[in-house]
Order: C-alpha cells, then sequence, then structure tokens
C-alpha cells in the first residue's frame, strides 16, 4: 500500500486546526468542506491501492 501524500495529511491537519479556531459561520462551513474532500481523496486513494493489491495478490 502507498503511503497518503505527506502533503495531503498536512494540510488536512492545516485545515482541522483552522476550523477548531474559527469563528465566522462561512469560513467553518468553507473548512468543512475542505475536510470533507481531503478526507474523500485519502480515502479514495487507499481503496485504489487496496484493489491494485487484490489484482496482485
Amino acid at each position: 500500500m502507498t503511503a497518503p501524500s505527506t502533503k495531503t495529511l498536512e494540510d488536512l491537519e492545516r485545515y482541522r486546526r483552522l476550523h477548531a479556531e474559527a469563528t465566522d459561520p462561512l469560513a467553518v462551513r468553507l473548512l468543512q468542506d475542505i475536510i470533507v474532500e481531503l478526507e474523500a481523496s485519502l480515502s479514495a486513494g487507499e481503496q485504489e491501492d487496496a484493489g491494485k493489491k487484490s489484482e496482485d495478490g
């Protein structure tokens, strides 16, 4: 399995910190959307790696 991109993980942690500190409702909502997108891209990468591994299996 390939490790998730370090940059993606760093971005995810940064956006989570920003979300925790945000007070503007619009900023909170936008940050939630960004976090969901990053988590989905990480999950998609894991599923893709699992599929490749089962094909090689």
